[in-house]
């Protein structure tokens, strides 16, 4: 170090300078110097060495090299370059060498950490290639130990600031435990809301799933340390805290994905002053229809033998058995259901009567489609229930609707 200085006022003394000016100047002239030194090498640093690599790697199959130049990782350990050189020039400046390190020592400190963001990050994206980050994301884990290692490097920043132990300062943190939990509140929660979400397996990335109370109804598309972000299907984007996935209820639609069928559950509304007792004629009609024609044959023979072994005199109308329309109705749609393509006959095949209303007669229809996106789906769905109201007034049924003002204008 004396040499160099020495050399330095020896040049600045040749050359003419007043000895009051020798000493700003060389401190002038070393700051330049440590400046040219990091530039030139943070310049051949990002031009040469970063410039080869990415050449190197460009037409490479592995998905890091791209990764890391997404996050941005190799410019940052460049960086380093800077504060290695300055703190080997840092006791030329005399008396300004303690303030000098220490502020290498926070840009040094700021830099790791902005390192360790980049790695995290490379690292949540490179596990994000594999599938089981669906079913497990590590987000969460990865910014809890951010949080860790940015504590630490700010603990070890201010020791070395005060000139004190960081473990004099890590137990004093203690006392403000209760201010901590106040402060990082929304973390905490999060935090062992993400633990518990990720551990019981209740959501994954790119499960679809509905919460009414916040107006969610879209895909996961990332699970961080206290929020959950969706994608709805509006082209939205919705935040949730993570918390409230597990305060507040949600539906998770994941289990149809994975069993490949997604249910059709949806009632008509029957006037029951259509419905009636079906004649021989009715009969004969209805049965020349293809589902219905071996169960109202079967109907027929086992009402011929009923009515066999009854007494004349009991052979009143509301003794004997009759099919009715409503009847047949039912059992049509239920084989008709079970012959199309697109309708699970392994499944839940089923309609049904419910309590009659004021509507009519409620006639539910449940099955599951093997169609389990929205579109497909919707097409499936919207087909079956145009050929049910279409198929109805075959036999002899109305639909039930409220009267509009065409119906009174007609009725008029």
């Amino acid at each position: 170090m004396t040499e160099f200085r020495i050399f330095i006022l020896n040049l600045l003394d040749s050359l003419g300078v007043s000895d009051k000016l020798q000493h700003p100047l060389y401190y002038a002239v070393l700051s330049i110097s440590v400046i040219l030194i990091c530039l030139i090498l943070e310049l051949f640093g990002r031009w040469v060495i970063l410039s080869l690599f990415f050449r190197i790697t460009k037409n490479s199959k592995r998905l890091i090299f791209p990764i890391i130049r997404k996050h941005h990782l190799s410019q940052r350990l460049i960086h380093l370059v800077s504060p290695f050189v300055i703190s080997l020039f840092a006791s030329y400046f005399g008396k300004a060498e303690p303030w000098i390190s220490h502020a290498v020592t926070i840009y040094l400190v700021l830099l790791l950490i902005m390192i360790v963001n980049s790695a995290l990050s490379v690292i949540d994206d490179m596990y994000r290639t594999h599938e089981v980050s669906k079913k497990r994301p590590i987000k969460s884990f990865l910014q809890i130990i951010e949080i860790i290692i940015v504590i630490v490097f700010i603990t070890f920043l201010v020791a070395s600031w005060i000139n004190e132990s960081p473990l004099v300062l890590l137990s004093g943190i203690g006392a403000f435990t209760a201010v901590i939990v106040l402060i990082f509140k929304d973390s905490l929660l999060g935090f062992v809301a993400g633990v518990q979400l990720t551990a019981d397996d209740m959501i994954r990335i790119g499960d679809w799933i509905e919460m009414p109370k916040y107006s969610v109804n879209g895909v996961i598309t990332d699970i961080s340390l206290i929020s959950v972000k969706i994608e709805n299907f509006d082209n939205t984007t919705t935040s949730v805290p993570a918390y409230a996935l597990v305060s507040d209820s949600f539906k998770n639609w994941r289990n149809m994905n994975l069993s490949g069928s997604r249910r059709i559950m949806r009632a008509i509304y029957i006037d029951m002053s259509s419905i009636t007792f079906c004649s021989e004629q009715t009969l004969s009609e209805f049965a020349k229809i293809e589902y219905l024609h071996s169960y109202i044959n079967e109907k027929q023979k086992e009402f011929e033998k009923h009515r066999s072994k009854q007494i004349p005199s009991e052979s009143s109308v509301s003794k004997r058995q009759q099919l009715t329309n409503v009847g047949v109705f039912r059992i049509y749609l239920e084989k008709y259901l079970a012959h199309i393509p697109q309708i699970h006959e392994n499944m839940t095949i089923l309609v049904r009567q419910l309590p009659a209303e004021s509507k009519g007669l409620p006639l539910e229809i449940c099955a599951f489609s093997s169609e389990t996106d929205w579109v497909p789906f919707e097409n499936v769905q919207s087909d079956l229930f145009d050929h049910v109201y279409a198929i109805a007034p075959l036999f002899g049924l109305r639909l039930f609707q409220e009267p509009t003002g065409y119906d009174f204008h007609k009725a008029l």
